[in-house]
């Protein structure tokens, strides 16, 4: 569970829960007994789990001029006010929890100063969120390096990188918003998901939270108006990672093609490679991969499992083979969009 204490996006006329709070201290009090109430049976509460605890959601989505602010009605500098008070507050009533935020919107001068300016406060920040949408893979992974990049000058390195929110969008308006919406449960959401879980692994984000999996219109995963099989295309993206992730090891990948992105894990006697060929142009290709896996030779050989996820197929196991040896390699053609899933098993 992921908390967010503040605001949702509002865009109606007359604000609500965006205003900034007219007394910052007595806010913090308030969601300190949130807290207490989730976790510590406060006011007839439960003992629940819940270590991460976000501060508001995107106040930098405006600026100070805007005259429809929608995530944060107040200034830059009154934001950053709340967000001492509030953190040191909650911070030093519960030091074994995780207080970050603040789920910026985008990673620029404002990031920039929030950072300066917490760091030159002395203010503790266990995790910084921030948000994306693309429908490139080279964006996000820039972001990530800024992100990591700007938490290490301002001497939060051990602070976490979390992503928050991201889904595929080509365009945020007309017919361009009609297709996000439509592809990210398709194929292509699939393999963006894939490309970009792939890429973030290497590019040192520490958490990702895929927006979203609600019955909204974000929604990528399931169809909730639908009789029978309610899972979509891209939901098959899902487990294909936690396969990796539940092995808990990463293994060492390379791809060299800007359209090819992988990820491996391993455990003792298993491992699994994860990888996908995503091009956001609908009219490419897709290439020939030649794919070379090494370091699971087993005593009696490795079983090596073949699963696909493509237009046609919800991960189907395409094919099983047993190798001898240290090293398997294999050329095999991978369409645009193809997902492809590798189980080893040393025998």
């Amino acid at each position: 569970v992921f908390y967010r204490l503040g605001s949702r996006i509002e865009h109606e006329i007359k604000k609500y829960g965006t205003l900034p709070p007219k007394d910052f201290q007595k806010w913090a009090v308030i969601c300190e007994h949130i807290i207490r109430h989730y976790t510590e049976g406060w006011a007839d509460g439960s003992h629940r789990d819940m270590e991460y605890w976000e501060i508001w959601n995107e106040p930098d989505l405006d600026g100070d001029d805007s005259l429809n602010k929608r995530t944060w009605g107040g200034t830059k500098a009154e934001f950053f006010d709340l967000y001492e008070i509030a953190a040191k507050h909650l911070k030093s009533c519960f030091p074994h929890l995780k207080i970050g935020g603040p789920a910026v919107a985008g990673v620029g001068e404002w990031a920039e100063d929030f950072l300066r300016e917490m760091a030159r406060r002395r203010v503790s920040l266990d995790f910084f969120s921030w948000h994306i949408y693309a429908h490139e893979i080279e964006p996000i992974v820039r972001r990530a390096k800024k992100v990591r990049t700007l938490l290490d000058q301002n001497g939060y390195t051990e602070t976490e990188s979390i992503l928050n929110e991201w889904n595929y969008v080509l365009d945020w308006k007309g017919d361009d918003m009609v297709y996000s919406h439509l592809v990210k449960k398709e194929i292509k959401g699939a393999s963006f998901n894939v490309a970009a879980m792939c890429a973030c692994q290497e590019a040192g984000v520490d958490m990702l939270m895929y927006y979203d999996a609600r019955p909204t219109t974000w929604n990528g995963l399931f169809e909730f108006l639908q009789l029978g099989k309610n899972t979509t295309r891209a939901y098959f993206s899902m487990p294909m990672f936690n396969t990796l992730y539940r092995l808990g090891s990463e293994a060492m990948t390379k791809s060299d093609s800007e359209n090819v992105y992988c990820c491996a894990a391993r455990n003792g006697k298993e491992a699994a490679l994860l990888f996908t060929h995503y091009n956001d142009d609908d009219k490419h290709e897709g290439a020939t991969v030649c794919v070379d896996l090494c370091g699971m030779g087993g005593e009696h050989g490795t079983e090596a499992e073949i699963y696909i996820l493509d237009a046609n197929r919800d991960l189907t196991k395409l094919q099983r083979m047993v190798t001898f040896g240290n090293r398997l390699v294999f050329e095999t053609q991978v369409p645009n969009f193809t997902c492809y899933l590798i189980k080893l098993t040393q025998l």
